[in-house]
């Protein structure tokens, strides 16, 4: 059992659980636009088509973004030991994004600036009540280890992140900035990518993957390393392409990226090998599985500073193939996976805590459908290999059969996800022990 997620600081149910709820109704959504965007996908001529740009928000802000909120107001009080520093604000902030993002989403498949700037200004307001939740629960904590330091600095990150996404939309009509959109894309990117979502994924990974494998004494020095490499490396990245950095200059800061997410790697292997629970059940498959596909990212992301003509007429390519298998797999699948680790959880906690030892209680594992939860993780991993596949080769109708098995996939999530939420209490008399 998830003792770990276990703590008396623990907020309110009614603060993490909509995330969760909202979170798979915005893949599924992502997903049936993913269908539709098959043509622009297929095309290759450019990675910042409206379609794309708004499935690319929706998957960010609404499905991993917002799933990340609930989670951490469930974590923050594990890893920090201290009680969540408002829980008014993590409602309002919840509504702010929830409203944003779906605002975005529509503004950008349906150019609208107006729409964009009130839904880029909702996200905004979201993002800095999460921001002073998770600084102000900080400012309070004692613990200062390392995974405390990732999720911190991750969140300034954000801070930065939807900012500089503001910054793009008024230069548009400012044009202030003396770059092209284009340029400017690939910084907020950087951004939101690098400094906020791997940044976090580290610091929530290596609190979450030595509970659940159960392990102790790992080595921080590999986290430690990590986090050095992983700013140093953003910095220089950011610089580099705001000054227009040759191909040559901008591996430099790719490299030092790539190291700190190795050096990541390599921390969670040791967790692996030595975890004492052998056998992996279907949250740990899909978190494992997820690091195959960080793996294609971080190669096809490297390819795109490597100077060959053949790269540079797959560019496109390489650079959706990157993203896709970072957002829609990397992220996606280690949130597929660790869903079915906290979530239930913490519905049990809400529902059958006080009666365990007056009554008999399922088990968190029993508050979902495990052939439901296998469909999706088999569906998911065919669907996300044969859509690389079908942006490698540009062909639309594997992009659209790959679509739709991914929705399958969602749709598994989703009803798994509902079923956990709207679970019925279901106890009864503990049997007497027969002398």
């Amino acid at each position: 059992m998830n003792a770990g997620l276990s703590t008396k600081n623990a907020p309110s149910p009614s603060v993490v659980l909509p995330h969760y709820a909202f979170g798979a109704i915005a893949l599924v959504v992502a997903s049936i636009m993913l269908f539709f965007a098959s043509g622009d996908i297929a095309s290759a001529k450019m990675i910042a088509s409206p379609k794309i740009v708004s499935i690319a928000h929706l998957l960010l802000l609404g499905w991993v973004t917002v799933i990340i909120y609930g989670a951490l107001y469930q974590l923050i009080p594990v890893v920090m030991e201290v009680k969540l520093f408002n829980e008014n604000l993590a409602y309002l902030s919840f509504v702010s994004i929830a409203i944003g993002i779906s605002m975005l989403a529509y503004a950008f498949w349906n150019p609208s600036f107006t729409l964009m700037k009130y839904g880029g200004e909702l996200v905004i307001l979201s993002v800095i009540l999460f921001v002073i939740n998770a600084i102000g629960s900080a400012v309070k904590s004692k613990n200062k280890s390392i995974e405390n330091r990732f999720i911190i600095t991750s969140v300034i990150w954000l801070l930065i992140t939807v900012i500089f996404g503001l910054t793009i939309l008024l230069n548009l009509t400012h044009q202030w900035i003396p770059r092209s959109q284009v340029e400017l894309m690939k910084i907020h990117l950087s951004f939101g990518l690098i400094g906020w979502f791997l940044m976090l994924v580290i610091g929530v990974g290596s609190t979450l993957f030595p509970m659940f494998f159960i392990v102790h004494k790992l080595k921080k020095k590999f986290l430690n390393w990590s986090y050095i490499f992983l700013n140093i490396g953003l910095v220089l990245l950011v610089i580099s392409m705001y000054l227009k950095a040759s191909s040559i200059i901008l591996i430099i800061p790719a490299l030092t990226i790539v190291v700190g997410v190795l050096l990541f790697v390599r921390y969670n292997y040791d967790a692996y090998k030595n975890r004492l629970r052998r056998k992996l059940d279907i949250g740990m498959k899909s978190s494992v599985f997820s690091f195959i596909l960080l793996f294609i990212s971080l190669v096809f992301g490297f390819l795109l500073f490597i100077d060959i003509d053949l790269f540079k007429s797959l560019t496109t390519q390489f650079g959706l193939i990157a993203g896709i298998s970072l957002v829609l797999g990397f992220f996606t699948s280690l949130i597929l996976g660790q869903m079915y680790k906290t979530l239930p959880f913490i519905v049990w906690l809400q529902k059958y805590q006080d009666k365990v030892g007056k009554f008999k209680t399922p088990l968190p594992s029993d508050l979902y459908n495990d052939k439901i939860a296998d469909y999706q993780y088999y569906t998911f991993a065919v669907g996300i290999f044969s859509l690389l596949l079908g942006v490698l080769f540009s062909m639309k109708i594997i992009i659209q059969i790959s679509a739709i098995v991914i929705l399958f996939a969602s749709l598994f999530f989703a009803i798994n996800t509902f079923k956990i939420l709207f679970h019925k209490e279901k106890v009864e008399p503990l049997t007497p022990i027969k002398k």
